[in-house]
C-alpha cells in the first residue's frame, strides 16, 4: 500500500506540472527572407534618426578630384571672370583714366614718367605715314627719337601719294585711338589685344626703321631700333603675365593717351601754322607747300576730324551706356 500510495503522490505532482509545464504559445520562426526585410527596415529607421540628430561631420583632406570640390573651384572661377570682365568696372575705369589724363596733363613730372607712353604715340604717328606710303607706292624710312629740331620723330618718304601720307600722321594716330578705345571694352580679349600691338610694334620697327639704319640718319635709327623693339617686348610681356583685368587696365590707358595725343599734339601745329612758334616744317606746312591751302587749314581739319572720331567712338562705346544701363550688359 505504502508502495502503492507513494506512486500516488507520485504521479499527482507530475500530472500537476504537466498542466502548469505549457505557458504562453511560443512565437513562430520566420523565413530567413522575412527577417532579412525586417532588420533593413531597422537600420533605415536607424540611419534616418542619426542623421536628423546629428550635425554633419566636416570634410577634412577632401579629394580635390571629387565631383564637389570641382564644382566650388569653377565657381569661385566663374564669379572672378565675371568679376575681371564685368563692363561696369571697364566703363568706370575709362572714364576715370580719360578724365585723370585731361586734368593732370600739365602735372611737374608727369611728362618724364609718360616718356615710354610718348615714344609709343610717336610710333604710331610715324608708322601711319610709312603704311600710307607703302601702301601708294612709296619707300619709307621711319626714326621715332627726336632729331634736336623740334621733331619727335621723322618719315622720309621715296614716292607714293604726298597728299595722303602726309595727313596719315595725326589721322591715323586718331583713328589708331579710336581702335583701342572700341577694343578695350572686351575685357577677355585684352591680353591677347597686347600681344597683338606688340607683335606689329616689332613688325613695324623691322620694315619701317630698318631702312633708316642703313642711310644718314644711322644714329637715329639705331636708338628707334631699340625703342620698337623694346615697347613690342613689354607689350608682349604685360599681355602674357597681367591678368585680365590688369590687362584691360594697360590697353585703356594706352586708347586714352593715344587719342588724347593726337588732338593735343595737332594743337601744337596751330601756333607754328600762324607763325607763332618754331620755324621747322611739320605735317601742315608739307601740306601748304604742296597743296596750296594755308597751314592753318590743315591744322584746323586734322583737329576737327580727330574730335569727330574721338567723338562717336566714346558715344558709340561708352557714352551710351550712361544713359542706358542696358548697354553696358551687353559683355557679361
Amino acid at each position: 500500500m505504502t508502495a502503492d500510495g507513494n506512486n500516488k503522490n507520485k504521479s499527482k505532482p507530475a500530472a500537476k506540472f504537466k498542466e502548469a509545464a505549457p505557458g504562453p504559445e511560443q512565437p513562430r520562426l520566420k523565413s530567413p527572407s522575412e527577417m532579412e526585410a525586417k532588420l533593413a527596415r531597422l537600420e533605415a529607421e536607424v540611419t534616418a534618426r542619426s542623421e536628423l540628430n546629428t550635425p554633419p561631420l566636416p570634410i577634412v583632406n577632401a579629394d580635390i578630384s571629387s565631383p564637389a570640390v570641382q564644382f566650388s573651384k569653377n565657381e569661385s572661377k566663374t564669379s572672378t571672370a565675371k568679376i575681371e570682365h564685368s563692363p561696369h568696372i571697364n566703363m568706370a575705369a575709362f572714364w576715370t583714366i580719360a578724365i585723370l589724363s585731361i586734368l593732370l596733363a600739365n602735372a611737374p613730372g608727369i611728362s618724364l614718367l609718360m616718356t615710354p607712353v610718348n615714344q609709343f604715340v610717336v610710333m604710331i604717328h610715324e608708322c601711319s605715314h610709312a603704311i600710307v606710303t607703302l601702301l601708294t607706292g612709296g619707300h619709307p624710312a621711319v626714326t621715332i627719337v627726336s632729331d634736336g629740331l623740334g621733331h619727335a620723330g621723322l618719315t622720309q618718304s621715296n614716292g607714293g601719294w604726298l597728299f595722303f601720307s602726309a595727313q596719315a600722321g595725326y589721322l591715323g594716330t586718331a583713328l589708331f585711338g579710336c581702335l583701342l578705345i572700341y577694343l578695350g571694352q572686351f575685357p577677355k580679349y585684352s591680353r591677347y589685344i597686347l600681344m597683338g600691338i606688340g607683335g606689329l610694334m616689332i613688325l613695324s620697327s623691322l620694315i619701317f626703321i630698318t631702312p633708316a639704319i642703313f642711310s644718314a640718319s644711322f644714329l637715329s635709327g639705331i636708338f628707334s631700333m631699340m625703342w620698337g623693339l623694346t615697347m613690342g617686348a613689354a607689350c608682349i610681356y604685360m599681355g602674357k603675365k597681367l591678368k585680365p583685368l590688369m590687362a584691360n587696365m594697360v590697353l585703356l590707358f594706352l586708347a586714352v593717351q593715344t587719342a588724347l595725343n593726337s588732338i593735343s599734339l595737332a594743337w601744337i601745329l596751330v601756333p607754328h601754322a600762324l607763325g607763332l612758334a618754331g620755324q621747322g616744317f611739320t605735317d601742315a606746312t608739307i601740306m601748304q607747300t604742296y597743296f596750296f591751302l594755308p597751314a592753318i587749314f590743315w591744322a584746323l581739319l586734322w583737329i576737327a576730324m580727330s574730335l569727330a572720331m574721338l567723338f562717336f567712338t566714346v558715344k558709340f562705346t561708352y557714352g551710351k551706356a550712361i544713359l542706358n544701363r542696358k548697354k553696358i550688359e551687353r559683355n557679361i
